[in-house]
């Protein structure tokens, strides 16, 4: 729901359209960005799980929402920063020998 709310949000901004109005299934992004001349890539929780398969799908997002906050423009958003941030969030548990 909050991640409904701050696209709606987005979208009134880049569109100047009610909220209330706005159907999220009809938004195309890419149309949207363009108008701006803008570009966006898009990482997905499918992506974190791929590099990391013992993550469910809440703490992927979790990932996701600390790369996004974290990421550094000089670096990039990368499999390794992905994966280091889940390291850092959720360490992966030593296996007995």
């Amino acid at each position: 729901m909050i991640f409904n709310n701050r696209l709606k949000k987005g979208v009134t901004t880049m569109t100047n359209h009610d909220s209330k109005t706005i159907d999220l299934d009809s938004i195309n992004v890419d149309q949207l960005l363009a108008r701006r001349r803008q570009v966006a890539i898009v990482w997905s929780i499918e992506d974190v799980k791929g590099v990391r398969p013992d993550l469910d799908d809440i703490q992927a997002w979790e990932v996701l929402e600390e790369c996004r906050d974290k990421h550094d423009c000089e670096w990039g958003f990368t499999w390794t920063f992905i994966a280091d941030v889940a390291d850092e969030l959720f360490p992966r548990s030593k296996k007995p020998r």
